[in-house]
């Protein structure tokens, strides 16, 4: 028996919350679509890959948390937050961030061949913080 919409996608948050592109790469589908929550698609499984990683050095610790989930033949929706933390400049920045989030994917062939975050972006850019005062 085929693997259900609900346990495809949620090896594909598995392999994103342990930033592990091989299981990442092994869930997609070769025509594979992202769209960011701007609303801006990129294709391509192997492109993906690559934004994946580059993700993952700029926000390390991204993980998706869901506590609901909907799901039907070919689609699985998923609500909860996204959280993580910042690398700026190569230094690690100490604070966090976390977000409610949405996500949608489509489902072929027991793959994820489309998937879509819905959140705000404010957490996009870290924190300003102030300089301590010279002495």
């Amino acid at each position: 028996m085929p693997a259900s919409p609900l346990d495809v996608v949620s090896v594909f948050v598995a392999a994103i919350n342990n930033e592990d592109l091989a299981a990442m790469r092994a869930a997609m589908t070769d025509d594979h679509t992202f769209t960011d929550a701007l609303g801006r698609s990129y294709s391509g499984a192997e492109q993906m890959i690559a934004g994946w990683k580059s993700f993952f050095d700029a926000y390390p610790g991204y993980s998706i948390q869901f506590d609901a989930a909907f799901a039907d033949e070919f689609r699985v929706a998923l609500f909860g937050k996204a959280s993580g933390m910042w690398k700026v400049e190569d230094p690690l920045r100490p604070e966090t961030w976390s977000v409610p989030a949405a996500w949608l994917a489509e489902i072929e062939a027991g793959k994820v061949k489309k998937w879509s975050v819905y959140c705000d972006t404010g957490w996009v850019h870290p924190p300003v913080t102030a300089a301590p005062p010279e002495r």
